[in-house]
């Protein structure tokens, strides 16, 4: 009997115990609630964005979902409704999962989904990787712009002209830089025409003034062109032409 009454006095014990600790995590989920508990709604990206990403493109791709978060870790001004990102770009990169600040959130596209300058024009070209800094390029980067003229002949003498290099425009922003995934054929004067890409080539669109921009394709159809990378915050310095003779000198 002893026995007995003392399981039952155990298990009374126990089951108070148990009651108290169901009542206190009661308590405690409701005072985490009042205190930062409370989940709050966000958007988020499926997918990494760059900068200057068509928004409008991506909310109909649906490449935007809603997840929850605790209200205690919502960034400021995050993004909680699609309608926030309608008609507007991202200033900066934004990746995949991350909450979205509304300062990153530009106005409406300006210039279209490449987000082109007022003024300039967007050219494309094909660039093998050592004309492109080894790739190591990207959308919002500054470059400087070379042109190597060779085999030239003046119309008006007919003499043939030294090989001259020049800066064809100090300073250029990229708009996009493709990196192809697979064999494909560019056009370009760097290869003959040979229906193969070659390894590490790029596909870079550029924001050029009119006059850059015809100075630029005369460059691409009867020379050779280089991009230097431009430090951030940095422009690049107008040059006088350079001739093998003065290389030498």
């Amino acid at each position: 009997m002893k026995g007995r009454g003392l399981v039952v006095f155990l298990a009374l014990i126990l089951a108070t115990l148990a009651t108290a600790g169901v009542f206190m995590y009661s308590r405690g989920v409701e005072e985490q609630a009042k205190t930062g508990g409370t989940m709050v709604q966000v958007i988020v990206s499926k997918v990494d964005l760059p900068a200057r990403t068509d928004l409008d493109q991506m909310i109909k791709d649906d490449q935007f979902r809603v997840i929850q978060v605790p209200e205690g870790v919502v960034v400021g001004g995050a993004i909680t409704s699609l309608d926030q990102l309608a008609g507007k770009s991202n200033s900066v990169a934004i990746l995949a999962g991350e909450q979205i600040p509304a300062a990153r959130i530009s106005g409406n596209v300006p210039g279209g989904a490449l987000a082109i300058p007022k003024g300039m024009e967007a050219i494309t070209v094909s660039l093998d990787a050592s004309r492109g800094v080894a790739g190591a390029i990207s959308a919002g980067d500054q470059v400087v712009i070379y042109g190597t003229f060779t085999d030239v002949t003046d119309i008006d003498t007919n003499k043939k002209l030294p090989t001259t290099t020049t800066v064809l425009v100090p300073t250029a922003e990229l708009l996009a830089v493709f990196r192809p995934l697979s064999t494909s054929t560019f056009g370009g004067n760097e290869t003959e025409s040979t229906g193969e890409q070659l390894p590490g080539s790029l596909a870079v669109t550029v924001a050029l003034s009119p006059e850059d921009t015809q100075r630029f394709v005369f460059t691409m159809e009867t020379g050779r062109v280089w991009f230097g990378l431009l430090p951030p915050d940095e422009d690049g310095q107008p040059m006088e032409p350079i001739t093998f003779a003065q290389v030498l000198t």
